[in-house]
């Protein structure tokens, strides 16, 4: 019996961490179990405060239950990125869990009481940390998994995404409290009790209140995003070029009764330079003819002269005679999909990126306009998943949100489901609508409140079309950024750098 109970010591914390990396998986995966977010990190927390464990093993334990979680959340990379770079971006994505371990159970060797303390802001930290490191990979956010609990999400327009993912961490952590009351002091487990039931109340009566208002301006915009469903498995370039002018001339024609001001087309949907590609251009001047409307449109946009050169993913802002009004390049490019990080050293590194030519990135986030259209902020592909970056676009002026994306390559996966929760966020951030176009998944139009007013689901070819109120007010997190999460890092690492002092100071007594 004895035997058996070390054997089982020995795999603690990695019973617990397995079990709190699939429920993290579930919490992301099923919209109906979000609310499992709330206490997936329960049995992992749990463990580590419960028993001050070796760094070593916290840390690997922590690494494992990143791994799964963010392994089954993010399956899908690995049809778009070389099995190694996927295996590589998991590795190191799944490190931050294990330093969130390392963390808590560093402080636990101070007292439970500094484990706990030290979870939420922790976590939020890491979160943040990982947004900006190296490239930046703000996917898989903890409070990205509740967009389907919309009261919950609005306070993102105070906090950001990040305050969604604290009030999360600190819910596990008052119900670890809870389970180790008869070990923590009765003041501090009602502490933490009562503060987390504050502080998902406020933001249960924030949201509903704020759900219940209605939008200020009475005038609307009319858009409309077509989803041209293309497939391009095995045809030759001429068939898809084909397919693009049949299909979309159908979809856009079936616009004419609503005459959208403006109807916006997917990501890299021309199959060619669109400033020099005549053809496409008399076809957006015939579609322009038959419904009035500009269009903004994704394709690649090469320069190459004397000055300079380079080859961008653009989004371009035409008006009903095919005429180029604006142009935004995609500044944040896909790491191993559109450039080789590091390539200028590393030039072998070329071997693992997915497209064959290396991309230049564009300038800066700022919106595009036209004559007659609103200020237009452009988010190309996963630009739309961080909200730093679409807050520069929207404290320039924009007064609407566009994400063009082409999620050919993750057909039949959640991905493109995941990208558009993205959108709801980034809606809601900066009380913004968002509208999002796909070339198959998942488009839609969604108000400044995160309510979607029209979406498609799958991989047929569809138009969603919906009246938007533009952007009349800046939210808060508008105005001060993540000042939560920089906060949390601040607190972070005050409480460590306490732990690691009082810690070494009692080694040498």
């Amino acid at each position: 019996g004895q035997d058996r109970y070390a054997d089982w010591v020995t795999l603690m914390p990695f019973v617990p961490a397995i079990i709190s990396g699939l429920l993290l998986a579930v919490s992301f995966a099923l919209p109906e179990l979000s609310w499992l977010a709330a206490l997936a990190l329960v049995p992992f927390l749990y463990a580590l405060i419960k028993t001050p464990y070796s760094l070593g093993k916290v840390l690997l334990s922590g690494w494992l239950c990143g791994f799964l979680a963010y392994g089954i959340h993010f399956r899908y990379a690995v049809l778009a990125l070389n099995p190694i770079v996927f295996v590589v971006l998991l590795i190191y994505v799944a490190l931050y869990t294990g330093l969130f371990a390392a963390g808590v159970g560093l402080c636990v060797r101070q007292s439970k009481e500094w484990g706990c303390l030290i979870a939420p802001f922790l976590w939020t930290a890491l979160e943040f940390v990982r947004s900006h490191a190296f490239t930046g990979f703000q996917a898989g956010t903890l409070g990205a998994s509740q967009v389907p609990m919309l009261p919950v999400v609005q306070i993102a327009a105070v906090t950001g995404v990040f305050g969604i993912s604290f009030l999360l961490v600190a819910i596990n952590t008052a119900l670890v409290c809870l389970l180790l009351r008869t070990v923590l002091t009765a003041r501090y487990t009602i502490a933490w009790l009562v503060s987390a039931a504050i502080l998902l109340a406020g933001t249960l009566a924030y949201g509903f209140q704020v759900l219940r208002k209605t939008e200020e301006s009475t005038d609307t915009y009319q858009v409309a995003a077509v989803q041209g469903a293309i497939d391009e498995r095995g045809e030759l370039p001429e068939v898809i070029r084909r397919n693009i002018f049949d299909r979309y001339r159908s979809l856009t024609l079936e616009l004419k009764e609503t005459r959208p001001a403006l109807i916006v087309f997917p990501e890299t949907m021309t199959g060619s330079y669109l400033s020099k590609d005549s053809l496409f251009l008399s076809f957006i001047r015939e579609m322009g003819m038959e419904t009035g409307s500009m269009f903004l449109v994704g394709s690649r946009h090469l320069i190459y002269d004397a000055q300079t050169h380079g080859l961008y993913n653009s989004g371009f802002l035409l008006d009903s005679a095919g005429l180029v009004q604006s142009r935004y390049d995609k500044v944040r490019l896909v790491p191993f999909g559109e450039y080789t990080p590091l390539g200028m050293w590393v030039p072998w590194l070329s071997r693992f990126r997915l497209s064959g030519a290396e991309l230049t990135p564009g300038g800066v986030f700022e919106p595009i306009q036209a004559p007659g259209t609103p200020s237009i902020g452009v988010a190309i592909c996963y630009e739309g998943m961080y909200g730093e970056d679409m807050r520069q676009v929207t404290a320039g002026g924009a007064q609407l949100l566009v994400n063009l994306s082409d999620d050919f390559w993750f057909r039949g996966t959640a991905e493109s489901q995941q990208y558009f929760n993205e959108a709801i966020l980034r809606a809601v951030e900066n009380r913004i609508p968002v509208i999002r176009c796909a070339n198959m998944g998942v488009s839609g139009i969604v108000d400044a409140y995160g309510r979607v007013i029209d979406s498609s689901q799958g991989e047929r070819p569809t138009s969603v079309v919906g009246a938007i109120h533009l952007r009349t007010e800046v939210s808060v997190y508008g105005r001060i950024g993540d000042v939560l999460a920089q906060g949390c890092l601040i607190v972070t690492w005050l409480t460590l750098s306490l732990c690691v002092w009082r810690l070494r100071k009692l080694d040498t007594t």
